[in-house]
């Protein structure tokens, strides 16, 4: 019988990383003293020269996927692995202390099913008219969670419950806003934390790849047609079980809104406005044709 089941430890972080990495001993350092009870995974592309060193010496566990995956695809592939009661995503390019990353299992621990991040200010500057972060918020909006703001699980570091990971589903995590799409429907318990400080790249890192701004807009645009035609997130329930608040929730910019909001504003009268406004115009062309 395999023991592990019985020696779950507390919690888990994964972490893709290359062989490039510069910080790899530090971010390991610290990843080992996020709790006395802690598993460490290492996600790698391809065949990695160090994963002697990575399990002997730091006692990780190393998968090497043999392909080249970009950093959720790493993520997912490492949650899979996961034993923790708590699961902490983080990975070479972001540096933040010990204290911080600790806040994010705390939280869990508390009763929070997720962790997620918001952007850093020096992101949004970096890449200007091309951020994503417009699409971070605009996904939370339609969501009812406008006041999440950036928070998405497209920014590190981010944390899950087992429960969270769960209901969510590890391949899920392959598209982060699916996978916020997905929490946010499931009514998981959702907490948002600033972030420490700007990302910083790592020299030298070029096997786990990184998501372009076209990829990303890309996926949050299926996860708000997910959100709004309902087809994937039913689970197989009756029309009465879906996730329904965003369509009667008078507070929330949801697609219709914006679909029509310039006729709103024009016509008056809500989502019949228009509707009743050129019924007016028909009723008066009529009455000018009879006198």
């Amino acid at each position: 019988m395999d023991n592990r089941i019985y020696d779950r430890p507390a919690v888990s972080v994964i972490i893709p990383m290359s062989d490039n990495a510069r910080n790899m001993k530090k971010l390991l350092s610290i990843a080992k003293r996020i709790d006395r009870d802690t598993e460490v995974i290492v996600v790698r592309n391809g065949v990695s020269s160090k994963e002697a060193i990575l399990s002997n010496e730091w006692g990780a566990l190393v998968i090497s996927t043999g392909l080249e995956v970009d950093s959720h695809e790493a993520r997912a592939i490492g949650s899979a692995h996961a034993r923790g009661d708590v699961v902490l995503f983080i990975d070479e390019r972001v540096a933040v202390p010990l204290l911080y990353l600790k806040k994010y299992v705390t939280l869990v621990k508390k009763g929070s099913d997720v962790i997620i991040t918001t952007c850093s200010n020096r992101s949004v500057s970096r890449r200007g008219g091309g951020s994503p972060r417009s699409a971070y918020c605009l996904l939370n909006h339609l969501l009812g969670q406008k006041s999440m703001g950036s928070a998405s699980f497209e920014n590190i570091p981010f944390a899950l419950s087992r429960y969270a990971l769960e209901a969510i589903g590890s391949k899920t995590l392959i598209n982060p806003a699916v996978a916020l799409v997905q929490a946010s429907v499931l009514g998981l318990k959702m907490t948002t934390i600033a972030p420490f400080a700007p990302e910083k790249q790592a020299t030298g890192t070029r096997d786990i790849v990184r998501k372009d701004i076209r990829t990303i807009y890309r996926e949050h645009a299926k996860a708000i047609q997910l959100l709004t035609g309902g087809t994937k997130l039913r689970r197989g329930e009756q029309d009465g079980q879906r996730h329904r608040d965003l369509v009667h929730s008078s507070n929330v910019l949801h697609l219709r809104s914006v679909i029509h909001l310039e006729s709103r504003v024009k016509e008056g009268g809500g989502w019949g406005g228009k509707r009743k406004a050129k019924y007016a115009r028909s009723h008066k062309k009529k009455q000018r044709r009879e006198h």
